[in-house]
């Protein structure tokens, strides 16, 4: 399957809706990011799949709107978080670009078993799982391998093929 979103980036509206419909183009990726991921036997005997979201209003309110949908049979909770130091029972940690990636972030959401995703180009190779950024008018992804495989998850090899960069 591939990971199609007919979602117009024209600006023709002015900055406010190509902010708006960024950050909603974002959303339907993390949330096709959901439905590709397995998570270690711990994590995956319950019925909540928990996103966590270091963002500002505007993304997180995007992101909210997956609240209550269903992925592996899961229901999707989403909460605003403001910082890293609570990863327990959070299963995917959104952190908007703002945000400093640090080694510590990065540890305790491997120990965690934390699918982490970044709009930062350069998150994948500071140790976050998914990049998820535009480049030349288009949203890429970037997957870093190593880091999952740490932090136990397991990624489809459908996700991985439409990665624009893989690191191993």
């Amino acid at each position: 399957m591939a990971l199609i979103f007919l979602f117009p980036l024209s600006v023709t509206k002015g900055k406010e809706s190509f902010v708006s419909t960024e950050c909603e183009l974002k959303t339907a990726f993390i949330y096709q990011f959901t439905k590709y991921v397995s998570w270690p036997k711990s994590k995956k005997d319950k019925d909540r799949l928990i996103i966590g979201v270091i963002a500002r209003e505007h993304m997180f309110n995007a992101i909210k709107k997956l609240d209550g949908k269903l992925s592996q049979g899961m229901k999707i909770s989403v909460i605003s978080m403001k910082d890293y130091s609570q990863l327990d029972g959070i299963d995917i940690l959104y952190i908007e670009s703002w945000f400093p990636i640090k080694e510590e972030l990065v540890k305790k959401a491997v120990k965690h078993h934390v699918l982490t995703i970044s709009d930062r180009n350069d998150a994948a190779e500071k140790g976050i799982i998914i990049a998820l950024y535009m480049a030349d008018s288009r949203l890429r992804f970037d997957v870093n391998l190593k880091v999952a495989d740490a932090s136990s998850l397991r990624l489809s090899s459908r996700l991985l093929r439409l990665a624009h960069k893989l690191i191993i």
